[in-house]
């Protein structure tokens, strides 16, 4: 029986996975996260799909594909699918779960306009991550990748339903791992409900390593990326094992998950092998190891305040910044978000992950109370009662800038207006500019540093991996021809990439295809 992939995003851009896999009745999601460049066509963060429209802006742009019965039904605008019965890629679909590869928005963000009961497969440190995302998350964005808002029609628009009267509905999670059981901690954060609209909880059910998924046997492979939890599948089909990489590298502190899995995947002979390709051109990569020294020699030599930028969930990252404030004797300053998926992470079992509320180096930022939230309100009132001492607001950093390293970003600049440095150092540890958007989002970055008198440790544009402050979290071209000339498939299919010339050299190995949106790839 052939098996069909059909690839609705994730091809020639990087993220925004959609792939489809069907194998008789059994039909799963590979991910289901935003294409950042199409969304950014056409919106920008004043500018946003309209929440009380729906998924039918993002189906009139073609972001979302046209697939009857995967999406929420309070979120089907009255009329929706009329407009699209005679769409080549309109049909109707039956979907048992999605297998979500790691909690990066390019690859769950989009889960907000599933079927609210598709269950999703995943780690439980992914669970919980997207967990904090959304509990700490705002704007206009939808973004309910664990627990749903219940909408009803009403005045010509979907409307959000009264909180008093309709909780939170809440996603199945099925998590991998290497028990059979979801720890007591993890239970508890998942049912944790900060906010005015109750929750109405499901509970967390655990996978083992391998599941029998709607008849097929499913595996997951934790591996290393930026993000803690992210894992790559295997699903055995009627044609053969079909292995899934999500995003995963060779030069990190856990490349070892890695190169496991790639072992472990090669001995199941894949008839196809779906692939990132995200950096094939870089030959050699910056290690996590040497974004660690150079900013531990760089901090070392800093007279004031020290701003350590890096992306909001690389925790790897956070892990390197608090090694380097102990060798200097500083205080590792964590804003709430920082905090509250520290809080996620340990109550996943992740290893090595510190306790905030007992590590003497770390402290919490506290914003003026007017600009909290009620997940936040309640975070600082937990630290108020553990770890009093160790709260810090803009006047306490000020009057010791010496002593601090801040994790600030972008979007914290407003604080630096309150702490008032005047010099300083600024490690920008974070992402390069993939796209024009980015660039200007960088200027601004490049402008609040001139302001302030910060001296620049780092590259701002789109040569970032070059600076010796940032690791990317993914595989570099050596490393993807060692997962491909090891795992030895019959089909090799890239995604989460730009360059297909780079491929083209696997194709006296293997049969390479490049799929196009919208089209099916059969094994």
């Amino acid at each position: 029986m052939p098996v069909h992939l059909t690839f609705y995003d994730g091809t020639d851009c990087i993220g925004g996975n959609k792939i489809l896999l069907e194998d008789g009745n059994a039909a799963f999601l590979l991910d289901f996260g935003t294409n950042f460049k199409a969304e950014g066509m056409y919106f920008d963060e004043f500018l946003n799909p309209r929440p009380t429209f729906g998924f039918s802006d993002l189906l009139a742009l073609g972001i979302l594909p046209p697939l009857k019965g995967l999406y929420r039904p309070d979120l089907e605008y009255p009329g929706v699918w009329e407009k699209y019965s005679g769409h080549p890629f309109c049909r109707e679909v039956e979907v048992q779960g999605v297998f979500l590869s790691h909690a990066h928005y390019d690859h769950c963000e989009h889960f907000s306009y599933l079927w609210e009961d598709l269950p999703v497969f995943t780690s439980l440190t992914s669970a919980l991550t997207c967990k904090a995302l959304q509990d700490t998350g705002g704007g206009a964005r939808l973004q309910e990748i664990c627990y749903t808002v219940r909408r009803e029609f009403k005045d010509g628009l979907l409307k959000a339903t009264d909180y008093r009267k309709f909780p939170h509905e809440q996603r199945p999670f099925r998590v991998f791992g290497n028990t059979g059981t979801v720890p007591a901690d993890a239970c508890a954060f998942w049912g944790r409900c900060d906010g005015s609209r109750g929750l109405n909880c499901q509970p967390l059910l655990a996978c083992g390593r391998e599941a029998e998924i709607a008849g097929l046997t499913v595996r997951f492979w934790p591996v290393d990326h930026s993000v803690p939890g992210a894992g790559a599948f295997g699903i055995k089909t009627s044609a053969g094992w079909v292995v899934y990489t999500g995003d995963l590298r060779l030069h990190g502190k856990h490349a070892d998950l890695t190169r496991q899995f790639i072992s472990e995947a090669a001995a199941l002979k894949p008839v196809a092998l779906i692939c990132e390709g995200t950096h094939p051109q870089t030959e050699k990569p910056v290690t996590e190891d040497e974004v660690l020294t150079n900013s531990l020699e760089t901090v070392k030599k800093a007279d004031g305040l020290v701003v350590a930028d890096f992306g909001p969930r690389n925790v790897e990252r956070l892990l390197s910044f608090l090694e380097i404030a102990e060798e200097n004797d500083r205080q590792l300053v964590l804003t709430p978000k920082d905090i509250y998926l520290l809080e996620a992470l340990r109550a996943a079992g992740e290893p090595g992950v510190p306790d905030p509320y007992a590590n003497e180096r770390i402290m919490l930022y506290v914003r003026p109370k007017a600009m909290r939230q009620k997940w936040e309100e309640a975070l600082v009132e937990r630290f108020k009662v553990r770890a009093p001492e160790r709260m810090a607001d803009a006047q306490k950093v000020r009057s010791d800038m010496g002593s601090y390293i801040l994790c600030f970003s972008y979007y914290d600049f407003h604080a630096l207006l309150d702490i008032e440095p005047c010099g300083g150092t600024y490690i920008y540890s974070s992402s390069e500019a993939f796209n024009e958007e980015m660039l200007i989002d960088h200027q601004r970055v490049l402008n609040w540093i001139g302001f302030f008198g910060f001296k620049l440790y780092g590259n701002l544009g789109r040569d970032q991996e070059k600076s010796g402050f940032h690791a990317s979290g993914h595989i570099h071209g050596p490393g993807i021809e060692e997962l491909v000339e090891t795992v030895k498939p019959d089909i090799l299919i890239p995604v989460h990439t730009e360059d297909k010339d780079f491929f083209r050299r696997f194709e006296g190995t293997c049969r390479v295809m490049f799929p196009q949106k919208g089209t099916v790839v059969t094994a």
